[in-house]
C-alpha cells in the first residue's frame, strides 16, 4: 500500500511539473509594451508613386507632349513633400550594345534635367541605369525604351 500511495503522489508532481504555467505574474514579458507616462512617436510611412516615360527607338530626347505630361504630374504641393526620386533607365537590345548603354544614360540625364527645371534639387535624385533587355516582340521592345520615375513622399 505504501508503494501505491508513493506512486500516486509522485504522479501528481510529474503532472504539475509538465503542466503549462500561467504567466500573469511575470511583468518582465510586458515591460516593452505601452507605457501611458511616455510619449509615443508615431512613424509615418513613406508613399511611393511611379511613372514611366517612354522614348522612341534610338532617341534620348522627349517630345513636348511628354514634357507637358510630366509638368502636370508634378504639382507644387507634391514637390514640397517630396523626399527622394529614383530614375531607372532601360533600353531594348536591338542594335549596338555600347550605343544602347550610352542611350540609357542619356535618357536618364534628359529626365533628370527636366526634373531639376521643375524645382527638384539634384541631391534628391538618384539614378540606376539597367543593361539593355532583349524583347521578344515589338511591343516588349517599346516598353523597354523607357525611364521609370519613382517618387518617395513623406507620409
Amino acid at each position: 500500500m505504501f508503494w501505491i500511495s508513493l506512486i500516486l503522489v509522485s504522479l501528481f508532481f510529474v503532472f504539475y511539473w509538465l503542466w503549462p504555467k500561467n504567466e500573469l505574474g511575470n511583468t518582465e514579458k510586458y515591460s516593452n509594451e505601452f507605457n501611458p507616462y511616455e510619449t509615443q512617436t508615431i512613424r509615418k510611412k513613406n508613399v511611393t508613386v511611379e511613372k514611366v516615360v517612354y522614348f522612341e527607338a534610338g532617341m534620348s530626347k522627349l517630345v513636348d507632349n511628354e514634357i507637358l505630361n510630366l509638368k502636370r504630374w508634378f504639382t507644387p504641393d507634391s514637390l514640397q513633400s517630396l523626399d527622394s526620386v529614383l530614375l531607372i533607365g532601360s533600353a531594348d537590345s536591338s542594335g549596338n550594345l555600347a550605343a544602347n548603354r550610352k542611350l540609357v544614360k542619356e535618357r536618364i540625364q534628359a529626365i533628370r534635367k527636366i526634373l531639376v527645371s521643375f524645382g527638384i534639387t539634384p541631391e534628391k535624385i538618384s539614378t540606376l541605369p539597367l543593361e539593355p533587355v532583349h524583347g521578344r516582340s515589338a511591343k516588349e521592345r517599346e516598353k523597354f525604351r523607357s525611364v521609370q520615375i519613382k517618387l518617395n513622399f513623406l507620409g
